[in-house]
């Protein structure tokens, strides 16, 4: 809709009016608009434009109308989206299919979707956007990654995979637009954050970026590279349903429902709502055998409800570390603890065992590396209080990449005793740098710790912990074994995982 604007007793009244009048015609000039890019790709037969933006609208809207009649459902799901300027949710798509099945003629079609769009407009304030149709084309959702300078294992994976993708093919990247109306495409600042995430950027960030329109993926293939958000998710599950268009995801973990007495409750909601996407998904990547196993679980119950479900397939994720110098550090062994400060990572569990041997008198520093998660409270009173009793521990927050290695490389031992992994990134980075790790025997880092120089303990147990690190800062001939291992550790290059991605996700689109 229209900016808002305060209808105080002393504006003037040919103003407003103008105002009125000025939303209108920007509302059907948005229209007519969205109506021809949708005309152009359904119809054999398309009249020339009219300058007038009402009358043009008039002229398509009856022949769009008789075509949906007849036209498979990924039709009216396209002319929908053009009446009304946003996605239709499944049970909307239903309710209008079902009425257009039941009208006598092409103009009872024409009242339905007029009918809808102003019921839609007024349950929800639609922005006046225009829009085009995108047919044949892979299409990659990025709006986190597009949005945000975060860079944990999600958004890593979607700038490495859409930067290496963007040099051999041709991509349409796509973020929400307001209102999780539908998809846009990326602004100039997007498009930077994405392919070319840590380089500078000194644009200005609203030179020549055009008003966002609509971007619709139609008989094309949509890439899901990170979870959707939850308002979105509703209208993409009747995307990958009904538009014709393939919908494929990479699969990171089930950890919002599976471990949800570890993570927030909104995250399980978002997750619900993404499944909900998936199970009318043609293919999911996921990034290790434990995370397929969890994917599998969720198709193969979609039976119960009578549908196929994704094909799971374990395209494993890359581990790619560059070579660095070791970071100084003092005298003291160091142990490292890399991942962001999520209740499941367990870091509380560390930080006990940690004490535990500083009370024995072992002299090591603890460092951690990672940023906040979603509840501190726990871990900053057990630092805090650790700090004050003089510990030596260091939290460096968030670090760039090649410091983070660096770091990594200089470590006597890392500890990572995750309570759930989808991967298990930092194990396997750690390995590249040649520094044993103390890891969860079970799951995905079980998985990327059998190349060996790895400890493996239940993490639940704080005695098997506290022995695994006793015995790595003591035992000099168990730690050179467990060096020489990690010195064997073979890298995946990321160019590897995103070609062998591509291969899974996208080319089977010319079979569908």
């Amino acid at each position: 809709m229209a900016e808002a604007v305060s209808w105080g007793a002393t504006a003037d009244p040919a103003h407003v009016d103008e105002v009125r009048r000025t939303a209108e015609r920007g509302q059907v000039a948005t229209l007519a608009q969205r109506l021809r890019s949708t005309a152009l790709v359904l119809l054999a037969d398309v009249p020339a434009q009219d300058a007038d933006a009402a009358r043009d609208a008039a002229a398509l809207l009856p022949l769009l109308a008789g075509h949906v009649r007849t036209a498979p459902a990924s039709d009216l799901w396209l002319v929908l989206t053009a009446v009304v300027g946003a996605y239709p949710d499944a049970s909307e798509l239903a309710r209008i299919r079902r009425a257009v099945e039941l009208a006598t003629d092409r103009i009872d079609v024409e009242l339905l979707l007029l009918e809808h769009a102003r019921r839609v407009s007024l349950r929800r304030d639609l922005p006046p956007m225009e829009m085009e149709v995108v047919t044949d084309a892979v299409v990659v959702e990025t709006d986190f990654s597009a949005r945000n300078d975060k860079q944990t294992g999600i958004q890593r994976v979607t700038r490495r995979v859409c930067s290496l993708w963007s040099e051999r093919h041709p991509l349409v990247l796509v973020a929400w637009a307001p209102g999780h109306v539908g998809h846009r495409r990326l602004t100039a600042r997007e498009t930077h954050r994405v392919l070319r995430h840590g380089e500078p950027w000194s644009d200005d960030d609203a030179a020549g970026d055009a008003p966002p329109r609509l971007c619709v993926p139609w008989r094309s293939t949509l890439v899901l590279t990170e979870v959707p958000p939850s308002d979105g998710a509703m209208a993409l599950s009747a995307l990958a349903e009904s538009s014709g268009t393939s919908v494929v995801a990479v699969g990171y973990d089930a950890i919002p429902v599976t471990g949800i007495d570890m993570r927030p409750l909104g995250d399980a909601t978002t997750f619900v709502r993404y499944l909900s996407v998936l199970k009318h998904a043609r293919t999911v990547a996921a990034i290790s055998a434990s995370s397929a196993a969890e994917f599998r679980g969720f198709s193969s119950a979609l039976a119960a409800q009578g549908l196929a479900g994704p094909d799971v397939v374990e395209v494993q994720l890359a581990t790619e570390v560059a070579s660095v110098q070791p970071a100084e550090v003092g005298a003291r062994p160091v142990v490292l603890c890399l991942g962001s400060h999520e209740p499941h990572k367990n870091h509380l569990a560390l930080l006990h065992v940690a004490e535990a041997l500083w009370r024995d008198g072992l002299d090591f520093e603890l460092h951690f590396v990672g940023g906040p998660g979603w509840d501190m409270r726990a871990y900053e009173q057990a630092v805090d209080h650790l700090v004050r009793d003089g510990r030596p521990l260091v939290d460096h927050g968030v670090l760039p990449d090649d410091r983070m290695w660096s770091l990594a490389a200089a470590a006597t031992v890392t500890v990572f005793p995750s309570l759930h992994e989808g991967f298990g990134l930092p194990v396997v980075e750690s390995l590249a740098c040649g520094t044993p790790v103390i890891t969860t025997d079970y799951g995905s880092t079980r998985e990327v710790a059998g190349s060996g120089g790895c400890l493996l303990v239940d993490p639940r147990d704080d005695a098997q912990l506290e022995d695994a690190l006793r015995r790595a800062l003591t035992d000099d001939a168990l730690l050179g074994r467990l060096r020489a291992e990690a010195a064997t550790f073979r890298q995946r290059p990321w160019k590897a995982y995103a070609d062998e991605l591509w291969d899974v996700l996208v080319e089977p689109r010319g079979e569908q």
